[in-house]
């Protein structure tokens, strides 16, 4: 047991600066937020016992003491010699922090529990509320009280340590492996380059553009990418070339100071020129404007070449610029950076260049990966075949990251080469990334990007720890958890901007400087998507570990500890471990993925253990019900049940008094109880399921949306409503929409010809409204909605699924509009011109225009960077490169071809009433995707669509007719049960025969969906089910 203790002791101290690091950083960020918690505690509605506030008031201005000191210990942690005191003092800071969370969280917890046990109403009622929240005030008087002595004693404590600011004399130091790598990065051989000739002849063809002012040229790109290698490379072969006067290379990192960068500036110009003596005396100079008037006075006549690597500061042009005088010369100043925001704000002085650098592609990173893993091989035999695959799986981690593929590869390269060896080190990549003196470097890059990050940003950052690796994660979802969880704050200066707009701002933020990755933008330009690499995922899972931030369960035998924060279950069954959690009392929140099963008894407990729980996100998970025990989350703000089987939301709903989003997207669910008016926190109501219907020859979106009853004008926060169903009696909805003014983004369905001008007035009401979309009750509802007089100027989104005569006129008042998409209208060519001289980057005309061609004039539409035209014959020529020829002889062969025809209703298609037919055929059945092909979610809507197309086929066959449907039957197709189908639809399967597609001269199957819907798909395993009627086989 000591010798455990000790090896421990040993392991921490191995690398004790990483160690003390975290350490500050999880006391700091827990103390920011927990000033952040105790600011609107003093300000609203919370009563408590008298005194008690004064005792939260002095209790914040210790902790804001505390605050300031731990900024200071992190920028200074680096210093080896530090005293190990910090740590104990730091460990015990973040304790007290944590307490005082769950000290004021647990207090409202109680209250909220016996209001809805006990109810209001009227004097007596609240006399008795009083008496029965005593209890609980005075146990959270006590509790302040001693807090206040603990967090008044930390101060005292750090006073007799010496921690203090102003006081200690830690200093910062640079990373001596930071500084090995840079190093390294000068003096790499071309043969050692991969991938960059490209980018190589980008950068020399700016240096030597002939363009006489001074320029920069920024290389931007994430840590590790290669930009100092590349730039270090063009820059030696310029001094070789001697293309300029004078060189320097300076590099920045985060401490640097202007006096100091000047002066080695001067040194380098100098050192080049072989003058050693006046480098030398260079240091001898403290006054800024010498410094600056002696390199103009240098430089002044002078061609000069200047990189600065490394730049932090998005501001660092202005402290540099004025000693480095633009004299018509062909001067060239070349920025290494990982923050986008550095080279934009050149922009203000000076011409800019941007060369971003990207990942590899996999062919170079594969190259690169093979020579640095077998480049000192004795045998010289290269990759063993069995370690090929494997070697991708790798480079696949790394996502094309040079320095990534560089690590593992010399980390691989010393271990034998047997699968087994490196899956032992892949699976252990996450343990090993601050240890591995192989990978240390690469870790201290990210390391370096993080903590860069204000304590706002580097929770945002953390929360991708709690997905799974290689998850793209929805933007919007992802901001309203940062939202629900406190971590985006306004500014005094940003009173009119909302919690979501600054949000963006942190995501723009952590994408700019490289940290975050895009998966999927809008085609107007709005980033959908987003996630990190893996091994970012690796380093931030790492750094959540050491805070204490969240516990992710991704494989059995691993269990969440009672000081859990947060937790992510990521298992695809149930385990012991899981079973047996019992107590998850201070969990703020729990998400879930990939469950398969999901036990009502499983599902109860870990509901049950939770008491303090504000974020519960279920997406996707097996369930039909909404469990009981989430109405007992009496402090709960987000609920997603996306994606789940739910069909029904129980009155319980109305307890969550604290609700502010909830998502019911692609779940069951069509009516909502008048319980949730009760919910007047609740900001985001999201409750529409959609398919595609793929049935027909024009692919269009089937949505449907939720009931509501009268009362929604409640709702006063409501700030999103998606999307809400006035198909039956809605007139009372629609009115009450006009008290909703802080509403954002709208969404209704069902809509009919009397709604126009109520649902105008609605409109005219939401003065902050940024998407609106409005769908008619049926294809033949005539909407009017010329009434709208002064539409929301934020109006940016517009999607009107109506019948239109013609456009409303105040559509041309909508500076803001950026999408718009028209469906069903019946409008002329020459109203689309009204449309011209709108802002629009995406425009989509379904269905809208009745007329077999369009023409836009030059000059309309400037910004338009997508236009989609829906017509039939336009549709299918841009869907089926050989349709129309293929068409004309099936015409020609005396066919009738009818187009849109859905396969569930086809017998009662006006054409095809009555009759019979001897052969219906449907081959290779598919109902789009809207789930993953192996989920049973999938499955479900493919079932569907063959069940409807054999009742509705079964109808239209002669006595003697077979329905013949051509499927495949690997895994996971043969989960359709296609015979089981059609016995239950009345019909038995005569034969099965496999299906050869050769047999089929001038056959082709199309995908029919997607940018690749004119490309054939291997059919692999298939076979043709040949049915007939149930009662002609007796």
């Amino acid at each position: 047991m000591a010798e455990t203790a000790v090896n421990i002791v040993i392991d921490k101290l191995a690398n004790p600066t990483t160690q003390r690091r975290s350490e500050i950083e999880m006391a700091e960020t827990a103390v920011n937020l927990l000033i952040d918690k105790l600011i609107p505690l003093l300000r609203d509605e919370v009563k408590l016992l008298r005194g008690v506030h004064g005792e939260i008031s002095c209790i914040k201005q210790e902790l804001q003491l505390i605050q300031a000191y731990l900024k200071d210990a992190d920028q200074k942690a680096e210093m080896a010699d530090s005293s190990y005191s910090i740590k104990e003092w730091v460990k015990q800071v973040r304790e007290v922090a944590y307490r005082i969370q769950d000290v004021i969280d647990e207090y409202l917890f109680k209250v909220a529990k016996r209001r809805h046990k006990h109810g209001f109403g009227g004097v007596v009622s609240k006399t008795g509320h009083f008496l029965k929240t005593i209890r609980p005030r005075h146990e959270i008087a006590d509790e302040i009280g001693e807090v206040r002595k603990t967090v008044t004693r930390l101060n005292e404590a750090r006073e007799t340590l010496g921690f203090n600011p102003s006081t200690t004399e830690w200093g910062r130091q640079s990373s001596n492996r930071v500084y090995i790598l840079r190093q390294g990065a000068h003096f790499m051989n071309d043969d050692e380059l991969v991938g960059v000739n490209e980018t190589k002849d980008s950068l020399i063809g700016w240096l030597s553009n002939g363009e006489t002012r001074r320029t920069v040229i920024s290389v931007v790109g994430q840590g590790g990418i290669g930009k100092t290698t590349v730039v270090s490379n063009v820059y030696k072969k310029q001094m070789d070339e001697r293309c300029f006067d004078s060189y320097a290379w300076i590099t920045v990192s985060h401490s640097h100071k202007v006096e100091e960068l000047l002066k080695t500036m001067m040194q380098r110009f100098y050192e080049y020129d072989g003058n050693k003596s006046s480098a030398s005396e260079i240091s001898e100079i403290k006054d800024m404007d010498a410094l600056t008037h002696k390199l103009r006075e240098y430089l002044e006549g002078r061609r000069y070449m200047i990189v600065f690597d490394d730049v932090w500061d998005i501001d660092f042009w202005e402290e540099v610029e004025f000693a480095l005088p633009d004299n018509n010369n062909q001067n060239r100043i070349m920025i290494t950076t990982r923050d986008r925001g550095v080279a934009d704000f050149c922009r203000r002085f000076a011409p800019v260049h941007v060369r971003e650098l990207k990942p590899l592609p996999l062919e170079d990173a594969m190259k690169l990966f093979l020579l640095k893993a077998f480049q000192f091989d004795q045998d010289n035999e290269g990759c063993p075949e069995e370690l090929i695959g494997f070697s991708q799986n790798v480079v696949n981690k790394c996502d094309g990251v040079p320095l990534a593929i560089v690590a593992i590869a010399g980390l691989l390269s010393t271990k034998k080469k047997l699968v087994s060896e490196w899956q032992k080190v892949l699976n252990n990549l996450h343990s090993k990334l601050a240890s591995d003196p192989h990978l240390r470097g690469y870790y201290q890059v990210l390391s370096e990007s993080y903590s860069d990050l204000s304590y706002h940003l580097k929770l945002c950052l953390l929360y991708f720890g709690l997905f799974p690796e290689d998850h793209s994660i929805s933007c919007v979802k992802l901001i309203n958890l940062w939202i629900m969880e406190g971590f985006v704050k306004k500014s005094e200066n940003k009173d009119e901007t909302t919690l979501e707009e600054i949000a963006e701002e942190y995501l723009e933020e952590l994408i700019r400087r490289s940290l975050v990755k895009i998966s999927d933008v809008h085609p107007y330009g709005r980033v959908r998507t987003c996630g990190v690499h893996d091994l970012m995922h690796d380093f931030i899972l790492k750094k959540c570990e050491e805070m204490n931030f969240c516990q992710v369960k991704n494989r059995a035998g691993l269990s969440f500890h009672a000081l859990a924060r947060r937790i992510s279950i990521q298992t695809n069954s149930v385990d012991d471990d899981l079973q047996r959690t019992t107590y998850l009392g201070k969990v703020r929140s729990c998400f879930v993925f990939n469950f398969e099963e999901f036990p009502k008894a499983m599902v109860k407990s870990l509901l049950s253990s939770f008491k303090l729980l504000i974020g519960l996100d279920l997406e996707g998970a097996p369930l039909d019900y909404l469990p009981e025990a989430v109405g007992n989350l009496f402090n709960l703000k987000y609920l997603s049940l996306r994606r789940t089987n739910v069909k029904i939301i129980p009155k319980f709903i109305g307890k969550l008094l604290n609700l502010e989003s909830l998502d019911l997207k692609n779940t069951q669910v069509s009516e909502l109880p008048i319980e949730i008016y009760k919910l007047v926190k609740l900001r985001h109501l999201i409750a529409y399921s959609y398919t595609w219907n793929t049935i027909t020859v024009l692919i269009e979106q089937i949505v449907q949306g939720v009931k509501l009853n009268e009362g929604i004008g409640c709702l006063r926060a409501l700030e999103k409503l998606a999307c809400v169903d006035v198909t039956d009696d809605g007139d009372g909805v629609i009115d009450e929409l006009k008290s909703l003014k802080h509403m954002r983004r709208l969404s209704i369905i069902g809509v009919r010809r009397h709604h126009g001008k109520v649902l105008c007035s609605a409109i005219e009401s939401m003065n902050h409204l940024c998407s609106l979309s409005i769908k008619a009750a049926n294809e033949h509802e005539v909407v009017d909605l010329q009434s709208l007089k002064d539409p929301p100027q934020n109006l940016q989104r517009l999607y009107l699924h109506i019948g239109l005569v013609e456009l409303p006129q105040w559509i041309v008042k909508l500076d803001n509009l950026v999408k718009l998409r028209l469906y069903l209208s019946m409008l002329k060519e020459d109203q689309l011109s009204v449309l011209k001289s709108l802002p629009l980057l995406e425009l989509q005309l379904s269905r809208s225009v009745e007329v077999d061609e369009l023409h836009f004039k030059d000059g309309w539409f400037r910004k338009l960077k997508t236009l989609e035209i829906c017509m039939m014959q336009e549709s299918l020529r841009r869907k089926y490169s050989k349709c129309i020829e293929k068409l004309d002889e099936l015409e020609r062969l005396g066919c009738t071809i009818l187009h849109e025809v859905d396969a569930h209703t086809m017998s009662e298609h006006h054409l095809l009433r009555g009759k019979l037919f001897d052969r219906i055929v449907f081959n290779f059945p598919h109902a789009g995707f809207v789930y993953s092909e192996h989920s049973s979610e999938q499955i479900k809507l493919h079932q569907e669509l063959v069940r409807g197309f054999m009742k509705s086929g079964k109808r239209m066959l002669r006595e003697d007719g077979e329905i013949h449907i051509t499927h495949k039957t690997a895994h996971p197709f043969h989960n359709w049960e296609i015979q089981e189908l059609g016995n239950e639809c009345g019909l038995s399967l005569a034969e099965e025969v496999p299906f050869t597609i050769s047999d089929y001269d001038g056959y082709s199957n199309k995908r029919g969906d997607g940018y690749r819907c004119d490309d054939e798909f291997p059919v692999g395993l298939c076979s043709t089910f040949k049915f007939h009627n149930s009662f002609f086989s007796i």
